[in-house]
């Protein structure tokens, strides 16, 4: 059936849960289940990363959603100088340059002859992490700013919706693989415009 070995995995245990007979039996395969279910949605787990910045190095980089702007800009052409970079962001040069100075000594970026670019270590929060609220919030806050210069090509979409529970985590299942697919496509790609992307799913009420 074209199957990964998770997903054979997990159709054998539905298939193994809709046959129990004993209720005792059924609830044990529908923990296993569940588990398969909730390391499937953890996003980490699915784009594979790594992370070598310290805990107190990945404080200071989400602390502000300017870390992670400059950081993406620095790899396209054009923005490879920190008085380029303090134009499109419009700070400080020195605030730049101690931005730049900070993601050089973590090695998320590099400088070589007045020219910034990327470095070879990456940075990704676990689901479960003491920043992730501030992550998602800081970018959260800065598209609400940028709202105010809607263009007709950006892409906003909010909803709530009422769906069945199976679909829920159908849905959470498309839009991991779909970002899967993206991330892998933004890793190909060559650098030569900055965007943000969010995207929320979550339920209304607890």
């Amino acid at each position: 059936m074209g199957h990964t070995d998770d997903e054979g995995e997990y159709l054998i245990l539905l298939i193994l849960k809709d046959r129990a007979t004993n209720e005792k039996l059924r609830k044990r395969f529908e923990a296993k289940v569940q588990a398969m279910r909730d390391e499937r949605l953890n996003i980490k787990s699915r784009l594979e990363t790594t992370d070598s910045i310290s805990a107190k190095d990945r404080e200071k980089f989400y602390s502000s959603a300017i870390y992670g702007a400059i950081h993406v800009l620095a790899a396209i052409p054009g923005f490879e100088t920190i008085e380029a970079l303090a134009a499109a962001t419009k700070l400080a040069r020195n605030r730049v340059r101690e931005i730049v100075d900070f993601m050089i000594r973590i090695g998320v970026l590099k400088e070589e002859n007045g020219q910034i670019s990327s470095g070879t270590n990456h940075i990704h929060l676990d689901n479960d992490s003491e920043l992730i609220l501030k992550h998602h919030t800081n970018w959260r806050y800065h598209t609400i700013a940028n709202l105010q210069f809607l263009d007709r090509e950006d892409i906003h979409y909010s909803a709530c919706l009422s769906l069945s529970v199976e679909d829920a985590f159908k849905l959470k299942e498309s839009i991991l693989a779909n970002l899967k697919q993206n991330v892998g496509i933004v890793s190909n790609s060559k650098e030569e415009i900055a965007y943000v992307m969010c995207f929320d799913f979550y339920k209304l009420i607890s």
